[in-house]
């Protein structure tokens, strides 16, 4: 599967060598809690992207009750971005394509995001 012109294999590849090669990854592809600092920092919430819109909407409703301008903020649903296969199936069609190495690489590499934010990797490896 390709988004633009690079497909999503040669994205993997991408983040795996940099992340071998002892570069720092762009902040967009860097592990999260290198970027966020979750055990030094104390936040007192964790949105989702799951659930971008609940989360923004109570993010705002509190900004709100604390004074705060109300702004309007409307977000594209998640599903314009894609196609109308199921995120699962999507996903897993998204990884068919990967290497076992690349696979235990980027968990590796994202393990510990995944640990903190509550996100399941092991689909990945069946």
């Amino acid at each position: 599967m390709a988004v633009g012109r690079i497909k999503f294999a040669e994205f993997i590849q991408y983040v795996v060598d940099t992340w071998s090669s002892g570069k720092s990854l762009n902040r967009h592809w860097r592990p999260q809690h290198e970027l966020c600092r979750p055990c030094e920092i104390k936040y007192d919430f964790v949105g989702r992207y799951e659930n971008l819109m609940n989360d923004a909407e109570l993010v705002l409703a509190n900004l709100t009750a604390y004074g705060s301008p109300k702004w309007k903020v409307a977000f594209p649903h998640m599903r314009a971005f894609r196609g109308r296969i199921p995120v699962a199936q999507e996903r897993h069609s998204l990884y068919a394509n990967i290497s076992r190495d690349n696979v235990n690489k980027l968990i590796r590499i994202y393990e510990k995001d995944y640990q903190l934010f509550g996100y399941d990797y092991h689909w990945v490896l069946r």
